[in-house]
C-alpha cells in the first residue's frame, strides 16, 4: 500500500475521512464498511488523513501524543483492503477554509462514488462540516455517503483518548481490547550506554518517535520483530531510577537470543504489563529483579504461544 502526501486527482475510488489514530475498532468499521463498498463496485479504497493532529496547529498545548505513526497508521490498513494511504498537511489555512469548499476540493480529487466518514467526524471553519453537510453536498457531486455509529465497548464508545487513558495506566490488555491488536512501537535501535550488558542483560536501546505516546513506565513483555523475525522480549520503559539517565527511553531485552540490531529499524508489539518502574537500592538488588523480570516474561510466553 502506497502513502501518498498531497495526491493530484486520482481515479473514482470509495474514500474514508479520518484522523485514523491508533486504527482502533472504531476506525476498523470504517475502513470494513469501505472495503465492502469497493469490492461491490470494483473500486480502489482510498483513505484521507491529515498530519499533524489537528490540536498540533491549533492549540499546541493540548495536542495528544499519537497512537501511530503513519507507517504504522498504514501497516493495519493493509489489513483491510485499503489501496493508498492520502495525507494532506494540517493547516490553519485548511482548518479555516469553509466546509464547503473542502467538499468540492475533495470531490474533485478523488472523484468518490461513496464518503464514509464517522458519526463524529467534522471539518471546516468551526467545525461546521460534519455528516449531514456531505450527505447533502454528495446529492449535487455524485457521491453516496455513508456515517458510521460508535462502535461501543463498556457502554463507551471506542476513542483513540480512551486508549491514551489506558497506556498511561499500565493498561496494556484494556488498550489492546479497544484497539483489535496490539499496541506498538517502531523505531531504531541506537547506542546506548551498555549498562544492561555489563550485568548480562544486553539490551537494544529503541528511539521512539517524537509525540509517539507511550505507555506507563514499567517492564512489559513484548514482541520484537526484525527483518522479518519476530522475539520474545522483555521491555523497560522509563528513567532508570536506579542508574538515572535522565532521558525516558525504551530498552528491549530479546530473551534467550543473541543479535546484533544497533542501527536496525524494529517493532516491539506490547502485549503484558508486568511491574512499574522503580528504584533500588543497589546494583545487585537491580540485577536480581531483571532475573526474575526476564523469568516472568518467559513464563507469559510459555502461556501466550500455547494458546
Amino acid at each position: 500500500m502506497q502513502i501518498v502526501r498531497n495526491p493530484a486527482q486520482t481515479k473514482p475510488c470509495v474514500l474514508v475521512l479520518g484522523m485514523f489514530d491508533g486504527v482502533h475498532r472504531g476506525h476498523q468499521k470504517l475502513l470494513i464498511t469501505g472495503n465492502a463498498l469497493a469490492e461491490a463496485e470494483g473500486l480502489p479504497l482510498r483513505v484521507c488523513t491529515f498530519s499533524p493532529h489537528p490540536l498540533a496547529v491549533l492549540c499546541p498545548g493540548k495536542a495528544p501524543r499519537m497512537l501511530t505513526t503513519l507507517p504504522e497508521r498504514a501497516r493495519f490498513m493493509l489489513g483491510f483492503g485499503v489501496d493508498t494511504l492520502c495525507v494532506f498537511p494540517f493547516t490553519r489555512a485548511l482548518a479555516d477554509e469553509a466546509p464547503e469548499d473542502f467538499v468540492r476540493r475533495m470531490a474533485g480529487t478523488f472523484r468518490p462514488r461513496h464518503v464514509v466518514v464517522g458519526f463524529n467526524n467534522t471539518f471546516g471553519r468551526g467545525g461546521r462540516g460534519d455528516g449531514a453537510l456531505l450527505t447533502a453536498m454528495g446529492r449535487e457531486l455524485g457521491f453516496e455517503t455513508h456515517i458510521v455509529p460508535a462502535v461501543e465497548l463498556d457502554g463507551s464508545p471506542v476513542s483513540s483518548t480512551r486508549i491514551r487513558a489506558l497506556l498511561a495506566q499500565g493498561d496494556i490488555h484494556g488498550a489492546t481490547r479497544l484497539l483489535g491488536h496490539a499496541y506498538t512501537l517502531s523505531g531504531r535501535v541506537m547506542d546506548g550506554k551498555h549498562i544492561g550488558r555489563t550485568m548480562g542483560y544486553p539490551t537494544a536501546n529503541v528511539d521512539a518517535p517524537v509525540r509517539k505516546a507511550l505507555p506507563a513506565f514499567g517492564v512489559y513483555a513484548c514482541y520484537l520483530t526484525v527483518e522479518g523475525r519476530r522475539y520474545p522480549a522483555v521491555v523497560n520503559v522509563g528513567r532508570h531510577p536506579t542508574l538515572p539517565e535522565g532521558a525516558v527511553t525504551v530498552e528491549a531485552h530479546v530473551l534467550d537470543a543473541c543479535l546484533m540490531l544497533y542501527g536496525k529499524k524494529v517493532r516491539l508489539d506490547f502485549l503484558n504489563f508486568q511491574r512499574s518502574e522503580r528504584r533500588f537500592d543497589t546494583v545487585d538488588d537491580l540485577k536480581s529483579q531483571i532475573q526474575e523480570d526476564a523469568a516472568e516474561a518467559r513464563a507469559f510466553f510459555r502461556h501466550w504461544e500455547a494458546q
